[in-house]
């Protein structure tokens, strides 16, 4: 093997180094072996595999609302006590997290009431927390509030929609996972579950 005279400098002036701060080893002149201090390394999270842009479509119960539901997810539909609000969880096995929709049933006499219940509850969720506002409006006629939060939070996504005559549709993601040590790894979580939310909420029609 050849080796050049630039290699060579570069092997020695590295090896000065290496000897001239300390032991063959890497350590400190005169310490020991007691004297070495390991230092931890961080805890690294294994990659999650994130599920495809790919849905199916789901009817809420008696609202007969159409949703779209991711195909890595899986359905389940309820209904309130009274049988008047319909709700549909959406659980992501892979991503240890669950949307939950509520479809509640308005006139226009109840809308106002059941809109400030819903922003209550999204500033309660969200605490000191600041959030991205997404808002749209969708073909079916809904207007459309999206709240992303980014950090420890356990619901970092939540929204916000109405026809405006009929039908309030509110819910949260909730991400099991979410913790002041989980922030940056569960970030690709929160993308996911926000673009499922975002195209579920511009699909859903009557």
């Amino acid at each position: 093997m050849r080796v050049s005279p630039i290699l060579l400098l570069l092997l020695a002036i590295g090896w000065a180094m290496l000897t001239g701060c300390g032991g063959v080893d890497g350590s400190p002149k005169g310490s020991s072996d007691n004297d070495y201090v390991e230092v931890p390394r961080r805890h690294a999270y294994p990659r999650i595999a994130l599920p495809d842009s790919t849905y199916s479509f789901t009817t809420a119960g008696k609202s007969r609302l159409v949703i779209a539901v991711n195909d890595a997810a899986t359905s389940t539909l309820r209904s309130s006590d009274d049988g008047n609000s319909c709700f549909v969880d959406v659980a992501y096995p892979t991503l240890q997290s669950t949307i939950f929709y509520t479809i509640t049933p308005v006139d226009r006499a109840t809308l106002s009431d059941v809109i400030a219940n819903r922003l209550q509850r999204i500033e309660l969720n969200m605490g000191a927390s600041d959030a991205e506002l997404l808002e749209f409006d969708t073909p079916a006629g809904f207007e459309c509030k999206v709240f992303v939060t980014r950090g420890d939070i356990s619901t970092p996504v939540q929204f916000l929609s109405t026809d405006g005559t009929g039908l309030v549709v509110s819910g949260a993601a909730f991400v099991r996972e979410a913790s002041p040590a989980t922030a940056d790894s569960i970030a690709p979580i929160v993308d996911v579950i926000s673009r499922d939310v975002v195209h579920t909420l511009k699909t859903m029609h009557l």
